[in-house]
């Protein structure tokens, strides 16, 4: 015959699941200036074909294509976008793409565009697109106002948002040439501790549960 057993340790454990699920919600919001080492001076900019700041990796759309890469400017040239700091470009031969070190899944928030240089006076369609775990994508065409004057007294640079929809991305490619690109913002969701001590919780009750039922 099954004898009676309090039933404390269940009540515990669902005080445990409820306490520590929103935990697994946590992550970090990443500014990426694109003023990291090694430090582009002032007048002066460099073809490079990666970059790395703030465990955000940055790379070439396709590393083999010929003249891959992409521009770190460090700005304070007459002839291209000014904000004082330094920036990325794509020139006609260049392209990005970019991602989580970690293997984490990004989330777009806001960045700062301009055109590539005073040659280019017209309003520019900076496509980005997001890669979803499941192989699909979104996609958004930024348009940038055309109005740039280089180290004058006009903003260069734009602030654009994304939509909800650019969340839960592995990585991100901007195919499209003859931008400046300043100011990335990002949320990278990650399981904090609560995270994992719920796992652990949810464990150690099963098999409370199980040894229980065969009592």
């Amino acid at each position: 015959m099954r004898t009676s057993r309090p039933h404390w340790i269940e009540l515990v454990v669902f005080a445990l699941v409820c306490v520590l699920a929103p935990c697994y919600g946590q992550g970090t919001f990443t500014w990426i200036t694109f003023d990291g080492p090694p430090v582009i001076p002032p007048g002066t900019s460099k073809i490079v074909q990666q970059y790395y700041e703030a465990g955000i990796s940055f790379t070439p759309i396709d590393p083999n294509a010929p003249f891959a890469g992409f521009i770190r400017s460090g700005g304070g040239r007459p002839s291209t976008p000014e904000n004082g700091t330094a920036y990325l470009q794509a020139d006609v031969a260049a392209s990005l793409k970019f991602s989580a070190m970690n293997g984490f899944l990004l989330e777009l928030l806001a960045v700062d565009l301009a055109e590539y240089s005073t040659l280019f006076q017209q309003p520019l369609a900076v496509r980005f697109v997001g890669y979803k775990p499941d192989g699909s994508t979104v996609t958004t065409n930024l348009v940038t106002d055309g109005i740039i004057d280089g180290t004058g007294p006009v903003a260069d640079f734009q602030t654009f948002t994304f939509g909800p929809e650019f969340s839960g991305l592995t990585r991100v490619e901007i195919p499209t040439v003859l931008w400046s690109l300043d100011n990335l913002r990002l949320f990278v969701p990650e399981p904090g501790t609560g995270a994992l001590v719920l796992v652990g919780t949810a464990v150690l009750a099963g098999r409370f549960l199980k040894r229980r039922a065969r009592l």
